[in-house]
Order: C-alpha cells, then sequence, then structure tokens
C-alpha cells in the first residue's frame, strides 16, 4: 500500500472515529432522562423490600453520576464543529458507561431481595431494558457498549445462580442468553454505523472532488475562471454598495512558449506552478489569484483605495511587485529560467461592471503593456475603450454575418515561370454591411481570440470544396485553403477534412492546406502526425509566410510540406535590399535540395519577377498577376483564358499591374 493510501485510509478512520463520538454524545440527554427516571421507579418499588439508607445511598451516587454525565456533555457541546475532538471525550464516554454498568450492577447486588421473587423479576427486567437501550446508544463505541452491559448484568445474573429459588436457575439461564443477544447486537450495530459513515465520508470527499475539479485549477490548485469569475461578480456588487475601489490584474507571461518548446511541457508545468506559489505568496490574505489556463494569470485585489487615483497607484505598486518577483531566474530541477510577465490592470466599480467585461478590459491593457515592449504593466484607460468597443461590435457583427451568409470567398491565381495558373488561394473576405468588403487584417484577430475562428475555418472549408468542385470539370487546379492554428488544433479537423472532400466529391490531390510555422512550433509531433494522415491521402501542404518565424528549419526536415511560401516581406524589396536578396536565394537553394516547391509572394513589379526567376523561383503570386477576385470573375478568366498566359487577359477591375496597386494581398 502506497504511503498515500494509507494517509488516506488513516484520515478516513480520524473521521470516522470522531463522529462515532459525536453520535454516542448526541444521545446522553435522553440517556440520563432514562437513567434518572428508572432510578427513581426501581427505587420506588423496592423501597418495601430493600433497606431505606442502602437505597438512598444507591440512588445518590446514581443522580451524581447523571449529573456529571450531563455537564461533561454540555461542554462536549460547546465544542465548534471545527474543533478538534482530544481523547479525552473517548475515555470520558468509556468512563461514564463504566460507571454507569457499575451502579446498575451495584442495583443487582445491593436492590436485589433475597426473598421476593416479583422484585427480583423486576429488577432483572429494569437491568436487562437498560442495557438494550446502552446498546442503541453506545454502539457507536463498542467497547463502552460491552463495559456497560458486562458490569450491569453479571451481578445479577450471578445473585440469580446462587439464589435458591423455583425459577433462579431458568432466570440465570435466560439472562446469560440475552445479554450475548445483545452483545451481538451491539457489535453488528457498531459495524452498520460504521460502514454508514465510511460511505458518507466517501461521498463527501467525492463530493468535494467534484467541486474541485469544477473551481480549481489542477496543476497549480489555483481558482479556474469559473470561481473568478463568481467572486469578482460578488466583490464588484461589495464595491459598489460600500463606495470603495478594486482592481483586477491579468498577468501574461512573455514567451513562456518558448519554455515548454526548448524544455518540455513538464518543466513548463513545475515552472507555472512555482510562479503561482510566488505570486499568491506576495498578496493580502483577501486578495485572489486564479490562474485562467494556459500562462494567463489573474489577480483580483478588492479594496484598493477609496478614491480612484490612489486607487490607479496602489493597483501600478502592486503590478509593478509581481513583475519585480520574476527579476531572479527559477530554479527548476537545476534549470535556471529567466521569465518575465505583462501585467494589464483593470479599476472596478466603473463603466464595466460585469465580470467578463473587467476581465476584457484587463487584458486590453496587458496587450498594451506587450506592445510597449513587455515585462511591465498597464493600467486600463478611457481611450482604450474604443478599443474594446470596436473589438466587441466586430464580434458581434461578425457571428451575424457568419449566419447571414456576408462572408465570401476570393480568389488569387498562383502562376508558373510562364504566367499560367496553375492553383489559387482562397481569400477570405467579409462583405461588411456598411464598410463593403473588408480584408480578413480587419477581423481575423478578433475570430482567432474566440471560437468564432472554428465556424469561419469550416465554412471556408466547406465554400472552398464547393467551388472547386465546379473548376475541376474543365481546369485542374489546385485548391490553396488557409488553415487557423486553432483550427489544425482542433481533434475533429482531419475527420472534418475527409468529410468535406467525401461530400464535394474533390480530389484530395488538389487540395492544399497552408499552415503557418507559429503552428508547428505548438506541438511538433501531433502536427506532424494529423499532417501525415492528411497526406496518406492526397491532401498537400504548404508552409506560409516562411522566414517569419525562429524555428522553421529545425521542423523542416520533419514536416511533410511540399510547398514554401516565400513571405512578402521579403519579396517586395528584393532588387534593392541585399540582404533580403539573400535569404530569397537561401531558401530557394534550400528548398531544390530538400525538393520542395517555393512559391514567392507579393511579387507586384516585372523587376522582382525577373529578380526572382534568375534566382532559380518557378512560382509566382501577387499583384503584378492579379488581384484576389471573386468566384464568379475566377471562373471568367478560366474560362476565357483556359490556362493561356495570365498577362494577356485585360477585364477590367479583375486584373490590374502592381503599379496600380496600393493595398496588400491578405
Amino acid at each position: 500500500m502506497t504511503p498515500m493510501h494509507l494517509k488516506n485510509k488513516n484520515t478516513a478512520a480520524h473521521v470516522i472515529q470522531r463522529e462515532l463520538i459525536r453520535l454516542v454524545y448526541a444521545t446522553v440527554p435522553l440517556a440520563v432522562l432514562v437513567v434518572f427516571v428508572n432510578s427513581v421507579i426501581l427505587c420506588f418499588i423496592q423501597w418495601s423490600v430493600i433497606d431505606h439508607a442502602t437505597i438512598l445511598i444507591w440512588f445518590v451516587a446514581m443522580t451524581a453520576l447523571v449529573l456529571l454525565r450531563f455537564v461533561v456533555y454540555q461542554k462536549f457541546n460547546n465544542l465548534g464543529s471545527s474543533q478538534k475532538i482530544s481523547a479525552f471525550w473517548e475515555r470520558f464516554i468509556l468512563f461514564g458507561s463504566a460507571a454507569s454498568g457499575l451502579m446498575w450492577g451495584a442495583a443487582g447486588i445491593w436492590l436485589f431481595p433475597e426473598d421476593d421473587i416479583a422484585h427480583q423479576v423486576f429488577l432483572a427486567f429494569v437491568v436487562a431494558g437498560m442495557c438494550a437501550g446502552a446498546v442503541t446508544s453506545l454502539s457507536p463505541l463498542l467497547s463502552s457498549a460491552v463495559a456497560f452491559v458486562l458490569l450491569a448484568m453479571l451481578p445479577v445474573l450471578g445473585h440469580f445462580l446462587f439464589v435458591a429459588t423455583e425459577i433462579s436457575g431458568a432466570m440465570t439461564v435466560m439472562g446469560v442468553l440475552f445479554a450475548v443477544m445483545i452483545l451481538f447486537t451491539a457489535k453488528n450495530l457498531n459495524r452498520t454505523v460504521r460502514e454508514s459513515l465510511l460511505i458518507r465520508h466517501e461521498n463527501k470527499l467525492a463530493e468535494e472532488a467534484i467541486r474541485r475539479q469544477a473551481l480549481y485549477d489542477p496543476l497549480t490548485d489555483l481558482p479556474n475562471r469559473r470561481l473568478l469569475i463568481a467572486n469578482l461578480k460578488q466583490e464588484i456588487a461589495r464595491s459598489i454598495r460600500h463606495n470603495y475601489i478594486g482592481a483586477v490584474l491579468f498577468l501574461d507571461l512573455d514567451y513562456f512558449k518558448r519554455v515548454n518548446d526548448s524544455l518540455g511541457h513538464v518543466v513548463g508545468d513545475q515552472l507555472l506552478k512555482q510562479i503561482a506559489q510566488c505570486i499568491e505568496a506576495c498578496l493580502r490574505d483577501e486578495d485572489v489569484v486564479a490562474r485562467l489556463g494556459g500562462d494567463e494569470f489573474v489577480v483580483l485585489t478588492p479594496e484598493i483605495g477609496e478614491e480612484m487615483g490612489d486607487a490607479s497607484k496602489n493597483a501600478l505598486l502592486l503590478a509593478e511587485k509581481i513583475c519585480l518577483l520574476f527579476d531572479e531566474p527559477f530554479d527548476i530541477d537545476g534549470q535556471l529560467i529567466h521569465i518575465t510577465v505583462s501585467v494589464g490592470i483593470s479599476l472596478f466599480p466603473g463603466t464595466d461592471n460585469t465580470p467578463e467585461e473587467l476581465l476584457q478590459s484587463s487584458d486590453v491593457a496587458m496587450y498594451e503593456a506587450k506592445k510597449a515592449g513587455r515585462n511591465r504593466a498597464r493600467l486600463f484607460l478611457p481611450e482604450m475603450q474604443q478599443a474594446v468597443n470596436n473589438q466587441r461590435k466586430i464580434e458581434k457583427g461578425l457571428r451575424q454575418s457568419l449566419v447571414e451568409g456576408r462572408l465570401e470567398l476570393y480568389y488569387q491565381p498562383i502562376v508558373n515561370e510562364d504566367n499560367k495558373i496553375y492553383a489559387v488561394e482562397a481569400l477570405l473576405r467579409w462583405n461588411h454591411p456598411d464598410k463593403g468588403i473588408v480584408s480578413p487584417a480587419g477581423f481575423i484577430e478578433i475570430a482567432e481570440k474566440s471560437n468564432l475562428i472554428i465556424s469561419i475555418g469550416d465554412w471556408v472549408l466547406k465554400s472552398a470544396c464547393e467551388h472547386l468542385a465546379k473548376i475541376a470539370e474543365k481546369n485542374d487546379l489546385i485548391m490553396c485553403i488557409n488553415v487557423s492554428p486553432r483550427q489544425f488544433r482542433e481533434s475533429s479537423f482531419v475527420d472534418k477534412v475527409k468529410k468535406m472532400l467525401l461530400e464535394t466529391n474533390v480530389n484530395p490531390g488538389c487540395i492544399r492546406l497552408e499552415v503557418t510555422e507559429g503552428m508547428m512550433l505548438d506541438n511538433v509531433s501531433e502536427t506532424i502526425e494529423r499532417m501525415k494522415e492528411l497526406t496518406d491521402i492526397g491532401v498537400s501542404f504548404a508552409l506560409d509566410d516562411f522566414g517569419t518565424g525562429y524555428s522553421s528549419l529545425a521542423y523542416l526536415k520533419q514536416l511533410p510540406v511540399s510547398v514554401l511560401k516565400i513571405d512578402r516581406s521579403f519579396v517586395l524589396d528584393i532588387g534593392h535590399n541585399s540582404s533580403d536578396a539573400a535569404i530569397v536565394e537561401t531558401v530557394i537553394a534550400m528548398a531544390e535540395a530538400m525538393k520542395i516547391g517555393v512559391v514567392a509572394e507579393g511579387v507586384e513589379t516585372q523587376q522582382v519577377l525577373d529578380s526572382l526567376k534568375r534566382k532559380g523561383c518557378r512560382q509566382f503570386q501577387g499583384y503584378f498577376f492579379s488581384r484576389p477576385m471573386p468566384f464568379a470573375k475566377l471562373i471568367n478568366l478560366l474560362e476565357s483564358r483556359q490556362g493561356a498566359n495570365i498577362l494577356g487577359f485585360k477585364e477590367p477591375g479583375c486584373i490590374e499591374l502592381a503599379s496600380k496597386c496600393k493595398e496588400n494581398s491578405v
């Protein structure tokens, strides 16, 4: 048995024993009342056959014992429910039971009439009744019940055994059988009570475990979002009622993902636990620190000031105090880890008086801290409110547009060295009721922060496959579809792709999913596994925005990628910037050696195109060839040119040279 199991077993035994003691003390008032009443009746009945002085001495002694037991009961009853029950209370139960049994045993000797059978039987009846009652009240502590029964019955049974009367032998045998029966009953009752208490204890532990899982973070044992929201709601109401100001501090670790990537998730988890302990140690008792998930923590500090100026100052001082905790490295199993934290602060009560609004405001302030250079704190200011309102407005409009069908797919051709279209990239657009066509730059980040990106990604995948099914009858094109990191990490993503291909009857070989470098870093082994599962059925992958990440080269040889897309930031100035030219040339050479295709994004001039061709690039995408266009215009283009040189197609509003373009392709 493991030490933990032993500890749990010992804890359960201690709790059950404590409850058994409470059960016995709970019966004391009724027990002493019954003892006193039966003592009075017994003395009254035996008064005519027993010496009066003997009766009075016994009665006074029994009454004194009854009063002592009641006084001790009162003291026990004054104990708090959480106060520890010492061994004294259990020992007194045994003492009181034994003393009471001795007194009834003494009655069997002193109050036993030698020549009056009727009074002898009455005395035996009273003692037997007291023993039967004692079994029900004392059975939780079996030793006390046994002590009472034996001490109470043995004297009267002995008297019957040695008194030569007509029924003494029969009374002795019946008394012994009765004593044995009630002792077995006491044992069974004790077992039943213990089992019931054990079941109740285990149920209570199970309920507490379920409650803890629902309200606390399993890694750090801090309150989770649900409990934080409940506490925050309560503190907001108290702050309004009592006219004080509280603060919410939103903490996000800087570059924590690098710790997981370089040292592993086990070390990352240990770091999170150590950070949680450090933050909790520097707070007041009334403050609350919670973990929302990942590397995000929230500190709720009520009554931080009575005036807004003092509250702001105190909140910033607390945030700086937390930031100072990260000045020294954290020691995780001998590894010194340097990490910093960015903090956003929101005060309450204010215009935002719901927990969700406060968390969102502090989250906005935290991102302002990151934009300012990280490792610092920022207070949520009124001018930031506009950004929050815009974000809420965009999210609401995006949800509505998804339902109303206001999302559209535009397509930008990808051409080969002969300027012939061999693929198209599906690009999302939002047909806003007021702003017209909006590119993803205006809403995709907000969609990423919410669950909207999953629904939007599913719609893009389905719509692109349906459009490809219409094109594929006359044109052998590759459909390039962007996949968001959150969408790709969904456990059902692979199944969704397979289902979509089956429903639209599209050739998997015509689907190329475009993923970013950042997505590779979250869980490399799982990413590779999912990619291979799709490549096994013919789907290909392109690594988008190549060169903007920091660890692509380490994983590139492991990834089943067929195309690298050179980010437009390296392509735009290739003719004038030697560093960009060197990077592009290196990527092309590396891809050629690894037998991976290369697509240069952002081609906007003939000069850039010629430079790329001289460096060995054979596939291009950009405004020099075509802007993104609606599906209907793409069909028109494909039917008109049938794969011919795209630069010869001059439909107004569809294809324009880069010299006339001022917006970036997204």
